[in-house]
């Protein structure tokens, strides 16, 4: 056998076919080497096809939502709009709570504390701030359900926190509870809102169904803070009904928040006040009847007319109230003092 120590001195085809042979050897080398890697990428490759595979799948069941997500989208801007229209300005939060008070009078309860405290400001991502009112009323337990149902069908949002309700030893019952109206932010606030917006765009939240407001009807039902509380709502202010069957006048349709007194004129020495409402002005006279309430005209004079209205309360109890149309300030005097007399 030919050693390799001699191979320089071995024939040339000998050289030649030992050559070739190692030729051969490490181009098989060669080849596996880059055959296990061309493996190892081929498996790479199927591993990212499947994994493009499961999210195009993706992609497809969502473009197959997109549709209802664009419904949905415009259901909750059509929402958000909807609710912002409950959101009055800051110039008219004076007769938000001007709407609030009268509620709770209609019902016949007593304000002991009305006290608006200072405005909470907006927290992103909210869209209102709210203006804490500090109140304590007393009254029927069936009258301040009634206001409690009142307040949840105003116009504006109104909404009750830190609700308490104790019998005094007189047996009506004082509510301890704090409002919260809301109201659209002004430039100022929407301002410093902008400067604290983060960068990154946040989802629209969804809309949370509210439920709508119902009417108190629980009228009926035992006062579950005993009878006296019932016997001295329905005693209190008490007058006789009017007459439910009389012809409604023309002012009657109108509420009294509508109307302004613009003047007077006397005629055969009689005066009579000049009100603006539903876009006319009319003449009325003491016995004439104004607003929702069986109001009466019961004086007129240069500075103002006075009306006397009939309420019945949550017991079925009438009771009456005064109140006036002043013509300085062209506003309603909001009723303080409730009849005790028919």
């Amino acid at each position: 056998m030919s050693s390799l120590k001699v191979a320089a001195s071995w024939p040339l085809s000998s050289r030649l076919v030992c050559a070739g042979l190692l030729g051969a050897l490490m181009a098989v080398v060669v080849y596996v080497a880059w055959l296990g890697r061309l493996a190892e990428t081929l498996q790479a490759a199927q591993a990212e096809e499947a994994r493009l595979r499961v999210a195009h799948q993706l992609a497809q069941a969502k473009a197959g939502r997109l549709p209802a997500l664009r419904a949905g989208q415009r259901q909750a801007a059509a929402t958000l709009a909807r609710l912002e229209q409950q959101l009055p300005r800051q110039q008219e939060m004076a007769d938000l709570l001007s709407s609030i008070n009268q509620a709770g009078l209609a019902r016949g309860l007593h304000f002991v504390l009305f006290k608006p405290g200072p405005a909470i400001p907006a927290t992103l991502p909210s869209h209102y701030v709210a203006l804490p009112i500090a109140v304590q009323l007393r009254g029927g337990y069936h009258a301040i359900g009634a206001f409690a149902a009142d307040l949840a069908r105003l116009p504006r949002i109104v909404t009750v926190h830190e609700l308490a309700l104790v019998a005094g030893s007189d047996g009506v019952l004082t509510l301890d509870a704090v409002l919260h109206a809301y109201r659209l932010p002004d430039a100022a606030e929407l301002a410093a809102q902008t400067k604290l917006l983060p960068v990154k765009t946040q989802p629209m939240p969804v809309p949370r169904v509210v439920a709508p407001a119902l009417d108190y009807d629980a009228a009926d039902l035992p006062d579950p803070f005993g009878a006296a509380v019932q016997a001295v709502t329905a005693t209190q202010n008490a007058v006789a009904a009017p007459d439910l069957k009389r012809p409604r006048e023309a002012l009657e349709s109108l509420a009294l928040s509508e109307m302004t007194m613009v003047g007077s004129v006397r005629h055969e020495g009689r005066l009579s006040a000049l009100l603006q409402a539903g876009g006319r002005v009319h003449v009325v006279a003491v016995g004439q009847h104004l607003g929702h309430d069986h109001g009466l005209v019961t004086e007129i004079s240069e500075q103002g007319l006075r009306y006397r209205e009939v309420l019945q309360d949550a017991n079925g109890a009438w009771r009456a109230r005064r109140g006036g149309i002043e013509v300085q300030a062209g506003k309603v005097v909001k009723p303080i003092i409730a009849e005790a007399q028919p």
